[in-house]
């Protein structure tokens, strides 16, 4: 078991033991952490936030926030609902709003949460185990404290999250003068926090569910694992995929790889005004894989210039995800107002049950896409699927993919 010693975590001017960083990413990783925190980079765990943050200074509130956003999407394959309602009075960070929904974070007694604040090891382990709980995982190995000389100053409140991570070997000790302890008021540094998120993902990857299979062969969700996703969009489409991937003959196993292609770009769109209720036009960002621009251009502008005049209030285009399943990582999916469309298993009984998202209702709620409207009308045009009828297992009414995953 790799064992953090307490002097590099509180040291963040030994240079000898610290690795420089890209500008672009979390600065001055200790040598220590270095492989751990290039893992979690790997698997879409440090967000933009930490751009440029020194990477041994304490983890605050808001920024592990969005790591628990990213480290829950990384186990699921899941996109967390993006909240633009504040949930604490004291913080409009989306990513706090987002984590607070799913019960990933909490305030404080006082109804604040303290945005700013740092974080100390026990409650690392609390949010974690949030993370470990509304991925419905399985986070309650056996294990004994005992061990650890300072086990009796964990928190009654943090102690089944602590012996949780620390029995899956996430958290491990410190060595404080020759002794392994807990060290649970120890303040978190943000390097810490990724590695830990880092070594979350790898133990929980393995309880994200199969999908259940089909009788129906041509409309089943495949098995994409990374090693064979490439041979899945070549059998999808071959001429889309040397429109997308050229002569590489594989998709983008790594993120680097991913964010080489991408680009971000500007479209129209129309959108409700929260005073008159009424359609205002206006832009939003999106980024997508560079090959499919110039035609997810024409396709938002012909949804602007159509007579639905379709209102979108959020858009999500390329996002690295863990999941091999996704085209999202691949910069070829888009998501369109994702609380309004939900995404849902289909029962045995043809009922839904939500996995992101609140519910679809075409015709009463404006943001819900119909099925027969402007929205897939244009996107079926150019080529793309839309996840409202691409499958026999579930309903993702909000994802339309260029090659139908």
């Amino acid at each position: 078991m790799k064992v953090i010693h307490r002097v590099v975590l509180s040291l963040s001017t030994v240079t000898a033991l610290v690795i420089p960083s890209s500008a672009q990413a979390l600065e001055h990783v200790d040598k220590w952490a270095v492989d751990g925190v290039e893992a979690a980079r790997q698997a879409g765990l440090e967000p933009a936030a930490l751009a440029g943050a020194d990477a041994a200074a304490p983890v605050t509130r808001a920024e592990f926030a969005a790591i628990a956003i990213a480290t829950y999407e990384a186990v699921t394959g899941r996109q967390a609902a993006t909240e633009t309602t504040p949930a604490f009075p004291d913080c409009d960070d989306p990513a706090v709003a987002a984590a607070s929904r799913l019960g990933l974070v909490s305030g404080r007694s006082d109804g604040t949460f303290a945005p700013d604040a740092a974080i100390n090891r026990q409650e690392l382990c609390v949010m974690l185990a949030g993370v470990a709980r509304a991925a419905g995982l399985e986070a309650d190995p056996e294990s004994d404290l005992s061990r650890f000389p300072d086990a009796d100053m964990v928190d009654w409140w943090a102690l089944e999250s602590v012996t949780a991570m620390t029995g899956l070997g996430i958290m491990n000790g410190v060595s404080t003068y020759g002794a392994l302890t807990l060290d649970p008021f120890g303040m978190a540094a943000r390097q810490q926090a990724l590695l830990l998120s880092g070594r979350f993902v790898e133990v929980f990857r393995a309880q994200v569910p199969e999908p259940e299979p089909t009788d129906d062969p041509s409309t089943a969700i495949p098995d994409v694992r990374e090693d064979n996703f490439t041979q899945l969009l070549k059998e999808a489409d071959e001429a889309k995929f040397q429109q997308i991937f050229g002569e590489s003959n594989t998709c983008f196993l790594t993120k680097t790889q991913a964010e080489a292609f991408m680009e971000t770009f500007t479209i129209p769109v129309w959108q409700l005004s929260e005073e008159s209720g009424e359609k205002q036009s206006s832009t939003m960002q999106l980024t997508m894989h560079r090959a499919l621009v110039p035609t997810v251009r024409q396709i938002f502008q012909e949804i602007y210039e159509g007579e639905e005049q379709f209102p979108i209030k959020n858009i999500g285009g390329y996002a690295w995800r863990q999941s091999e399943r996704s085209e999202h990582r691949q910069g070829t999916a888009i998501d369109i107002n994702w609380e309004e469309n939900y995404e849902a298993e289909q029962n045995e009984d043809g009922s839904l049950t939500a996995i992101t998202g609140e519910y679809w209702k075409p015709g009463e709620d404006p943001f819900s896409i119909p099925e027969d409207g402007d929205v897939v009308r244009i996107f079926k045009k150019y080529g793309f699927s839309w996840g409202g009828d691409a499958w026999s297992s579930k309903r993702d009414y909000m994802h339309f993919s260029y090659f139908g995953r």
